[in-house]
Order: structure tokens, then sequence, then C-alpha cells
């Protein structure tokens, strides 16, 4: 495994995010006043590969753009960020992926998404790209694509990491279905109350491996994160962080479990790492602006040293 090309393979298309502020959401039929804050690069699965490349990760993105005025900017954002785009692949005539965010005072966000229309995954391609990564991250709204990437990585002894949102899955049979097809799961709370009827618990994520993962991690937002694997349970506390705009928190956290984890860091250290470089990403207009290296992650830790862990 340590001499494939690449750690991380991320899955899925890159996202212009045409970003809003608003004191609040307008209700039906009704308008608010808001400000005009830029299209910036995102897609969660993109995110997650730049802030890992910038914790020093080497990863592809695996996914499309359009041939719009968005793609080149898209485009040009991974590469700034070192990630690979060999299998970032051109579709002409269509619109890359977009959303709209809308920031709240408070920086928490909510979000429209606005997918390119669904196409036939380049398996031969997909195979090449599994061959030379370490591991595959995807957020699998296509349950059908995840069991082909899934086969896939199997037969490649790449590992598999899924993150699922209650947008994901239209219910808990759905979000386990799966959850089964993966090695590492990333829930939000939201997403893990809609898949198991509970709040997280190191009890009920230890109950829950039994579904099939071997490692379960859920957010808890300004309640920072709890983790299960096999053998052990881990929460972390969130780091304190000025809270400018939320987006892409949850990625560069994402980013940085996998990160230490593919560095055989324990799960509690990879928890305390991941909670303190996600508190980077929130101080900073846009999913990306904010993305801590190594360094950076270091001196928040080491400024905070035996704060917050609990097992």
């Amino acid at each position: 495994m340590s001499s494939r090309s690449y750690d991380l393979l991320t899955l899925g298309d890159p996202v212009a995010d045409l970003m809003l502020r608003a004191e609040q959401l307008p209700p039906p039929g009704g308008k608010t006043v808001g400000q005009w804050l830029g299209v910036l690069p995102g897609g969660t699965t993109a995110n997650v590969a730049c802030a890992a490349s910038r914790l020093g990760m080497h990863c592809a993105q695996f996914g499309r753009v359009g041939d719009d005025p968005h793609a080149q900017l898209l485009r040009d954002s991974l590469g700034e960020y070192g990630v690979a785009t060999q299998w970032l692949t051109v579709q002409q005539q269509a619109a890359s992926a977009s959303s709209v965010a809308i920031l709240a005072p408070s920086g928490e966000k909510s979000i429209i998404y606005l997918p390119m229309a669904a196409a036939t995954l380049d398996t031969d391609a997909l195979q090449t790209a599994l061959r030379q990564s370490r591991l595959v991250y995807a957020m699998p709204y296509d349950l059908a694509e995840l069991e082909t990437v899934s086969h896939l990585a199997r037969a490649t002894g790449t590992l598999v990491a899924i993150d699922l949102e209650a947008a994901v899955a239209p219910n808990a049979d759905e979000m386990w279905r799966r959850a089964s097809l993966a090695d590492i799961v990333f829930f939000n709370e939201a997403g893990f109350h809609k898949a198991t009827g509970c709040a997280p618990s190191a009890q009920v994520l230890t109950e829950a491996l039994r579904l099939g993962p071997s490692e379960i991690i859920v957010t808890l937002g300004a309640g920072g994160a709890i983790g299960a694997v096999r053998t052990s349970s881990s929460r972390h506390a969130a780091f304190p962080a000025q809270v400018v705009d939320t987006t892409g928190a949850g990625d560069c956290f994402n980013a940085a479990y996998l990160s230490a984890r593919l560095r055989g860091q324990p799960l509690s250290l990879a928890l305390r790492f991941a909670c303190a470089a996600a508190s980077c990403v929130v101080s900073a207009l846009g999913a990306r602006h904010g993305l801590p290296d190594q360094g950076s992650v270091a001196a928040i830790l080491a400024a905070t040293a035996c704060t917050g862990a609990t097992s």
C-alpha cells in the first residue's frame, strides 16, 4: 500500500459555491435582503482532497466538470492545492455542479445543491485510479454506484470511506445499506440520528459497527466529535474558534481524520487532530481559504495540550 501513488482518491464532481449572506432565509413567497460574496470552489469530495493535500497527503480527484466558466475555476483550485486531476473529465455542453450557499450571521449555512446530470461511471478508469490509491472517499448519493466502487475497491485492496448526511439517503435502511459497503463511515449528528434514531454515544456507535464498517465517526458541530473502532471508542471536544463560515468544516475534519489514520495514528489522536484542523476552517470565508497545513494544526495542539479528550 505504501508504494501506491496516492494516499487518497476522492470520487465526485467539484462544485462552484455561489456564496450569499443574509440575516435570515426568506419565508415561502417572501423576500429578504442579502449580500453577494462571490463564487468559490467547493464540493464535498473536492474539499476533502484539497484539505488532505494541504496536510501532506498525495491526493487525486475522480469526477467531472462541465465546459462552462466555472470549470476552469474548479480545476485551477484543485491544482493550486496539489490535487492530481488526470481523472477529472470535461463533459461537453454541460454546466459544472454548483450550489447556492446562504450564510446566516452566526456563520451557519443553508445550501441548495445543483448536481450535474447523472452519467455512467467509467469503471476502467476508476479501477486504474483505485490501484494507485490507498483509500477512496465518496459521498454516496447513488447506491448502485457505491456498490460498484466498493466491489472494485475490494478487488484492488483499497479502503473505502464515505460521508453519510441526511440528504444522501431517504431512510435508515438506505443509510445502512451504504454504510455496510464502506470501511470508514462519517456522519454528522443529524445523519446519525436519522440512521439510528439515537443520539451518538460510544455504546450506540460500537453496536452500529456490527452492521459492517470498521470505523464510525460522528461530527457534533460545536460539540466536537465522537468515534468508534472495533477495539475502542473516543470523544473529543471542539477547539475554540471565531466562527465566520462553517462551510467545509466537516470536509476538513474528515480529511484530517483520514490523514491521521493513514499515518497510523490511533482513534483518539486522529479525532483530536481532526477537531483542531476543523477549527481553522470556520474562521475564514469559503470551504478552502482556512485550510491548515501540518504546522498550523501542530501549533493548535501544542497550545491546548491534553485538553478536551475523553475515551
